[in-house]
């Protein structure tokens, strides 16, 4: 698999015993597309996202990437494939004890053998790589601060570097700003599109604050209890679909 990749997903079903988190998902996604992934609590969304990645398998149905499916896939190429797969969450794995560089240096471990991840330990690799990254996100200057040293928007750009850290090729951003207030939401969603953008790669970011997200989207795709319900352009995104979705949920902002 090179460039950016393909992702089909056909048929997939997810249950666990007898609780259904997502329900025959068909849907393919074009290379370096944007897509904002919406629905209430228990959507399917978080799962959705992990079925992409590989770090969960579906109970039926397949994921494919680039035509192969993950199911299919060896352990190295598993691998290969997550170190394609940049995630962003909502800023919480960060570890707060380490400084702004090795938690950035960490997005690079999953390329890495063995003996440099160890190596990472001991001395600070790629300095100017890093420094790179964090001036891409407005922190330049933060390189060797603890990460719990930070405000919540900072960590939050700090996570973004790390995921862009190993060159992805698929952005998976869960919940990103939730723990944000609005106007710092506001700058690392546009923060996030737009350093996915200048990297090429396909960004699908699952959100309750719609309204901050649909500016910088293409796709619209909308989940309630597992069921794709929604697929479309952000213009063609409508309050009486929303209020459909959202119906007795109190999330959607």
């Amino acid at each position: 698999m090179t460039g950016i990749p393909v992702i089909r997903l056909i048929g997939i079903d997810r249950r666990w015993s007898s609780r259904v988190a997502l329900r025959n998902i068909t849907l393919t996604i074009a290379p370096g597309r944007r897509v904002a992934i919406i629905g209430p609590s228990g959507s399917g969304k978080t799962t959705l996202l992990r079925l992409i990645m590989g770090a969960l398998r579906g109970s039926s149905g397949t994921v494919q990437v680039d035509g192969v499916a993950i199911s299919s896939m060896s352990p190295t190429q598993i691998r290969r494939h997550r170190a394609r797969c940049g995630f962003v969450d909502q800023g919480t794995q960060l570890l707060p004890q380490l400084s702004v560089h090795g938690n950035v240096i960490a997005g690079r471990l999953p390329g890495w053998p063995w003996w440099r991840t160890l190596m990472s330990v001991l001395f600070s690799l790629e300095t100017e790589r890093v420094a790179s990254l964090l001036d891409e996100v407005g922190l330049a200057e933060r390189q060797w601060d603890r990460a719990n040293q930070l405000s919540g928007g900072q960590r939050q750009r700090v996570v973004i570097a790390r995921a862009l850290a190993n060159e992805p090729s698929i952005v998976l951003a869960d919940e990103p700003t939730a723990a944000l207030d609005p106007a710092t939401s506001r700058d690392v969603i546009e923060l996030l599109a737009r350093t996915t953008k200048r990297h090429r790669a396909t960004l699908l970011v699952s959100t309750h604050r719609i309204s901050e997200v649909l500016s910088h989207v293409d796709r619209v795709i909308g989940l309630r209890e597992g069921e794709l319900v929604l697929d479309l352009a952000p213009r063609a995104l409508e309050d009486a679909a929303l209020d459909e979705l959202y119906d007795g949920s109190n999330e959607r902002i």
